[in-house]
């Protein structure tokens, strides 16, 4: 079994260049992962774009692509940006 490869997104996107979400995702390729969103404070497209080209790929390779404690702003910015505030959660709404 894979070991879990971890990644904290920081509270916004990395303006000064590129965003450590894409070194990670980049090299935890074709690994479980499961990234937090604990401090993420705004969440805007070009990030949220990442997470779901990631998830999808990770899909397609049979590996789990977690979101874990996912902050009310990270929430927020999920519905801002059209996807269900529960998109990431993998229990289904009943």
């Amino acid at each position: 079994m894979s070991d879990i490869s971890f990644h904290a997104l920081g509270p916004a996107r990395a303006r000064s260049g590129e965003d450590p979400l894409v070194a990670f995702l980049l090299n935890a390729r074709r690994t479980p992962v499961t990234i937090s969103a604990r401090d993420v404070s705004r969440l805007d497209s070009h990030r949220l774009q990442l997470l779901l080209v990631a998830e999808k790929q990770w899909a397609v390779d049979g590996h789990s692509f977690d979101i874990s404690d996912m902050s009310p702003s990270f929430r927020e910015g999920l519905e801002r940006l059209g996807l269900s505030p529960e998109h990431f959660d993998k229990e289904p709404m009943q």
